[in-house]
């Protein structure tokens, strides 16, 4: 694998919240000496996405200049990142926490603290306390803290997460006074002019851009570089008529300009969601995934879609496993079968769904 394809890949961990690998690999691309200076500068402003510290921010993108000094995208953001307030970066520590209360007046963005990825922006979407953020910003965590403004805050608990769509959903108590209605699909075209809002008063305008045919099912292409964004993303982009298009993300397009979930697409997913909910009562959101899972109210230990090990929160450890329950839930079938629990659910990532762990190389297929 060569180093544009290394930096590729770092640029997909990040978008995909995995920060850790990526600056892994960020950081060896810039201490080696394959790429060259135009890929130098990017790795080094994808660098200072890892962060949510504003003089980290600066001496990545002044690095990132030194190496490609012509690049207008990088000047532009350097300035954005040193004029504009910093993004909060701590759960506030006074002010009345709004548990239940109704907003007298809907705020156009809130902010949304807690997530894996830094201060996030967030709005929204419906009457019963459902806000959307990226699921980039929000990472693993299963809670986060929702700022209506400098001194009004509430709890907000995660209730599913759409990695491949780049979007979260939070729970909170608090109602809307009146909801933001989304623009027509008829009225989202090519040229749309659109301001996307930040909390804390940060405000990008730019333009709807074309794009594929073939994937414009949930993604609007924008005129704005991920660089200029003053947070992980979920910033409401309203048209001249205040309505609502979509939410902005740090994930691009082909020539680097931030992408935008469709307004349309996110009220679907949260319809969805909502009737999971009701289909499945007896289930927990899987902070690995994003998913639902029922696998504890059997006595299961691991979400039945990634596999991944539930928390001592969600994990009722000492419920004893109905055996025939998770072999439903699981899709008992013929895979080979497990050298530590005999189960034949099939494995993820090489661990086995049924206990969590790692497949014995030497296992076979059969009985």
């Amino acid at each position: 694998m060569n180093a544009q394809n290394d930096l590729r890949q770092a640029i997909e961990l990040m978008q995909d919240g995995k920060v850790d690998p990526s600056v892994d690999l960020l950081n060896r691309l810039i201490a080696g000496d394959e790429l060259d200076e135009k890929g130098r500068a990017t790795a080094f402003v994808w660098l200072a996405e890892s962060r949510d510290d504003g003089e980290f921010k600066i001496r990545c993108l002044v690095q990132a200049l030194k190496h490609d000094p012509k690049n207008q995208q990088i000047r532009q953001g350097l300035q954005q990142v040193t004029a504009a307030p910093p993004p909060p970066s701590q759960r506030p520590a006074a002010g009345p926490a709004l548990r239940r209360a109704k907003l007298e007046e809907t705020p156009a963005v809130v902010g949304i603290l807690g997530g894996l990825n830094g201060a996030a922006s967030g709005v929204f979407i419906n009457d019963t306390g459902i806000i959307a953020t990226t699921s980039y910003a929000i990472g693993g965590a299963r809670r986060a803290t929702v700022m209506l403004d400098a001194k009004r805050h509430a709890p907000g608990t995660v209730v599913r997460r759409y990695p491949s769509h780049d979007l979260a959903l939070i729970k909170t108590a608090l109602r809307m006074a009146q909801k933001r209605n989304a623009a027509p699909p008829s009225s989202i075209g090519e040229g749309t002019a659109f301001v996307a809002l930040g909390y804390g008063g940060v405000k990008l305008r730019g333009l709807l851009g074309r794009f594929n045919s073939r994937r414009t099912q949930q993604w609007l292409r924008t005129s704005i570089p991920p660089v200029q964004m003053p947070d992980a993303g979920g910033n409401p982009m309203i048209d001249e008529n205040g309505q609502l298009l979509a939410l902005l993300t740090r994930n691009v397009d082909g020539a680097g300009k931030a992408l935008a979930i469709k307004m349309s697409h996110i009220e679907s997913l949260a319809a969805q969601m909502t009737r999971d909910r009701q289909l499945m009562p007896n289930s927990d959101y899987c902070a690995a995934c994003g998913g639902r899972t029922r696998a504890r109210h059997y006595g299961g230990k691991h979400c039945e879609t990634c596999g991944a090990a539930l928390g001592r929160d969600v994990a009722e450890s000492a419920a004893t496993p109905q055996a025939d329950k998770l072999a439903a839930l699981l899709g008992e079938n013929s895979a080979r079968p497990c050298r530590r629990c005999g189960a034949r659910v099939g494995d993820y990532d090489g661990r086995c769904l049924r206990c969590g762990q790692a497949m014995a190389v030497s296992a076979q297929a059969g009985s």
